[in-house]
């Protein structure tokens, strides 16, 4: 790979493989079973790749930078995906370092992609996909020959990674540690058709187990009918959860204890009528509980009276603002105007976990290809 030839950014090359990867996976029958592959394989279909690339109208005089390492994440099955593809359409070879974990979907679009390969043999140099055990000799092999480094994890992964050093020129793009929280009006919410709600809240939260940084832990309400409209929602979610939700029974006991432990540091109360959704009420806003990470349906949940409350959460961890009943515009415009360090992302319900080439306040293309220029042009 480090002499395989850097890519234009959105190639030809690269477009046709990812559109007939899209097409097999459209046409499989297992991956129609798995949201997450099929949204992927939606994804990359032709007309899409073609749109994604008009953002980059300057792209013939941009390439790869060479050789991009990806750590992926152990508890977010496709992540690994969205970063392989974000490098190849950036130009470089990746070698890919998969969770010793395995997901059905990861297995499928794998298998996948290896079919692809075999009719697009053109790209075989650049495409690597590896398991190994944490072993930092491996690690730092990889990253001694690499141009780019992704890791994908929490802040110790991170940590323990950046050990192995890099290359004087390589840089790096870290995704650590994040929280995202749901903001929800309560007027415009009983407008909206409540289970059409509940089933995207449910996409964004139940479906990966809060696992993914974007999945709301925080559920914040605004306006005088806060009290009827939580009513509603999470009553249209409970049925929900009961009829596609498996529970795991440690899950209960983590609840149950992060529970007991946020009550211990603050004023809380819980709501629940069963294990499959625990509703902690805030008495006020604290960036410190978000420290509490745990899934399956462990939601806090706080009644405002002015949108600018949300401000001290919005600190560097803060990732994703998901909106029910409320213009993401508006809240970017807060983000912005206010000057705080997080929220990098406002989508309506449904899209925190969408994928897209802007990922945590970087733009994955742009950051892992380089500008060639000429003379003084600007």
């Amino acid at each position: 790979m480090t002499k395989t030839p850097a890519l234009p950014l959105f190639s030809d090359q690269v477009q046709d493989f990812l559109a007939a990867l899209s097409r097999k996976l459209l046409a499989n029958t297992q991956a129609k079973a798995y949201p997450d592959l099929m949204d992927y394989a939606f994804w990359l279909r032709a007309a899409s790749l073609k749109r994604m690339g008009r953002r980059y109208p300057q792209r013939d005089r941009k390439l790869g930078r060479g050789v991009s390492f990806h750590v992926a994440p152990s508890n977010v099955p496709m992540a690994f995906a969205l970063s392989f593809t974000a490098g190849l359409l950036a130009g470089n070879s990746c070698v890919v370092r998969l969770s010793e974990k395995s997901f059905p979907q990861a297995d499928i679009l794998l298998e996948t992609i290896k079919d692809t390969l075999v009719e697009s043999g053109s790209m075989k140099p650049y495409l690597c996909f590896i398991r190994y055990p944490h072993d930092e000799a491996v690690t730092a092999a990889l990253s001694a020959i690499c141009d780019v480094r992704l890791i994908w994890g929490g802040d110790q992964t991170i940590q323990a990674i950046r050990k192995a050093p890099l290359p004087p020129r390589a840089i790096e793009l870290a995704f650590a540690d994040r929280y995202s929280l749901a903001v929800i009006d309560a007027g415009e919410y009983l407008k909206m058709d409540a289970e059409k709600v509940a089933e995207k809240f449910y996409l964004d939260t139940y479906y990966i187990d809060q696992n993914a940084c974007s999945s709301p832990r925080l559920v914040c309400w605004l306006g005088e009918e806060a009290a009827q409209a939580r009513a509603r929602f999470w009553a249209k979610l409970s049925k929900l959860v009961h009829r596609d939700y498996e529970l795991a029974p440690i899950q209960a006991i983590d609840k149950l204890t992060a529970f007991c432990r946020a009550a211990a540091k603050g004023d809380v109360k819980l709501h629940k009528e069963d294990n499959l959704i625990f509703r902690v009420e805030l008495e006020r806003l604290e960036p410190e509980v978000m420290e509490f990470k745990e899934g399956g349906g462990f939601f806090f949940e706080y009644a405002m009276r002015d949108i600018e409350e949300l401000l001290p959460m919005l600190e560097k961890p803060c990732q994703t603002l998901c909106c029910v009943g409320i213009e993401p515009e508006k809240l970017r415009g807060m983000v912005i105007r206010s000057g705080v360090r997080g929220g990098d992302r406002v989508v309506l319900v449904g899209e925190t976990n969408k994928l897209t080439l802007m990922w945590d306040g970087f733009d994955l293309c742009e950051s892992m290809s380089r500008y060639v220029n000429v003379g003084g042009e600007e």
